[in-house]
């Protein structure tokens, strides 16, 4: 399966991503930095993708288990290198959850997504090969 999202060019560096479903978001940067603060920063997106996928993962999990969610909530705080290119250096994951479910359904279903089924997750961890093609519309 192939996954295909635009990035269109709006106005300074401010970006509209759209993807193969019709949804759209604002990619963009702060105003110190030539952007509008109109949306989210890349890098910001990559700790939405993780979060957004492990708790997918986690959320189905527990309920597959038996146990009711009332309420979940997952924070990511990702640690920049201070030179160039300024890529993660640490991810630090922080998971809250509220309901009728057992600790360990938790704890297991965390293990489950981080070790087998988090797409973004292995992404992260298991680089693919990249392929570029510059050219004009």
């Amino acid at each position: 399966m192939t996954k295909k999202i635009t990035l269109s060019w709006r106005k300074n560096l401010q970006f509209l991503a759209q993807d193969e479903y019709g949804h759209s978001l604002v990619v963009d940067t702060d105003q110190a930095g030539g952007g509008d603060d109109a949306g989210f920063r890349p890098l910001d997106l990559l700790l939405v993708a993780l979060a957004g996928c492990m708790a997918m993962d986690i959320v189905a999990i527990v309920r597959k288990k038996g146990g009711k969610i009332s309420s979940y909530k997952m924070c990511l705080e990702g640690e920049r290198a201070t030179e160039h290119p300024k890529r993660f250096i640490k991810i630090t994951y922080k998971l809250m959850g509220q309901g009728e479910y057992k600790d360990e359904d938790l704890q297991r279903a965390f293990e489950l997504s981080r070790d087998k089924y988090c797409s973004v997750f292995h992404t992260l961890k298991n680089p693919p090969s990249f392929e570029f093609s510059l050219g004009r519309e």
